[in-house]
């Protein structure tokens, strides 16, 4: 794709509407494709973090950063109270709730195996008494199932905490079925990650993906036996717009129990104890992991 059509992509209302709705109070970064090498933009140029509050926040980075062919929109896991310097993404108090995500790593032609995963993960969610805040997101060549962050109420407990416990105690349960789905659909990239730390980054809905042609959409979670490969593409994407609902506490139960068996996000132990530590240190490996350059870092 050209820059032409990049922008043409984001120029539609709807699209901004819905990146501007997950983005809100969320540290954004925008993936860009400057003289074909990747670069990931975190920082303004006078190095506040940066942020989509608004639709016209993300006409903005379009306009100041087109030389440098912005492509793809992400934004972190974690939202904060506010986003004004470099200090407040080192202040851990600053973090208000962090959205629990399953990261369902896979290929394109395994999309099938990848769909069986995030039903496992919806039954179980269900089984422990989740049902209305379920996010099901198809990110390109793989899928993020999003726990609603407002679905926990557990003010005890840090954010940070509860998201890591929770996902990695259902990806503990899973794993076995998992294993056994990798191997019926002969998936051998099929893998399900906890992502949790304090800067981790996801796609937004109905960003483009960052190397393929396709849109980041929502999928009703009812739905997932309908869904194809053809409502990810460019021309004509089938995107579910009720994706932001939720009930309130329902998680709860779940929080509590993952946290007793789990603990702590090792991380942001590691962050207490050095809390002056320049973040893009703690950023690193997740750049390394994707081959990508920062801008403004």
């Amino acid at each position: 794709m050209n820059f032409n059509e990049i922008k043409e992509h984001y120029s539609f209302n709807l699209v901004q509407n819905e990146i501007t709705r997950y983005a809100k109070n969320r540290w954004v970064g925008v993936y860009c494709s400057f003289d074909k090498k990747p670069i990931l933009i975190r920082y303004t140029r006078d190095k506040r973090p940066l942020k989509i509050e608004n639709q016209n926040d993300l006409l903005k980075i379009f306009n100041e950063y087109a030389s440098f062919i912005p492509r793809t929109i992400y934004a972190t896991a974690n939202i904060y109270k506010r986003l004004t310097n470099y200090e407040d993404i080192l202040d851990l108090s600053n973090i208000t709730s962090c959205t629990p995500t399953w990261d369902i790593d896979n290929t394109l032609d395994k999309w099938e195996a990848t769909i069986e995963v995030v039903k496992e993960i919806i039954s179980f969610l269900r089984s422990e008494g989740v049902e209305d805040s379920i996010i099901v997101k198809w990110s390109g060549e793989g899928c993020h199932v999003h726990l609603h962050q407002n679905a926990l109420s557990l003010n005890s407990i840090h954010p940070l905490d509860l998201a890591y416990s929770i996902v990695e105690y259902v990806k503990i349960k899973l794993q076995s079925l998992i294993t056994d789905i990798a191997l019926k659909y002969k998936a051998v990239n099929l893998k399900v990650e906890n992502n949790i730390d304090s800067q981790r980054l996801f796609t937004c809905p109905l960003s483009l993906h960052r190397r393929l042609n396709v849109v980041c959409i929502c999928i009703p979670p009812n739905s997932l036996s309908n869904f194809t490969l053809e409502w990810i593409k460019l021309r004509g994407f089938k995107h579910y717009q009720d994706w932001e609902r939720f009930k309130l506490g329902e998680a709860d139960k779940l929080a509590r129990k993952a946290y007793e068996v789990i603990g702590p996000c090792l991380l942001q132990r590691r962050l207490k104890r050095k809390k002056h530590q320049p973040l893009d240190k703690q950023i690193m490996r997740w750049i390394e992991k994707n081959n990508i350059k920062t801008l403004y870092s």
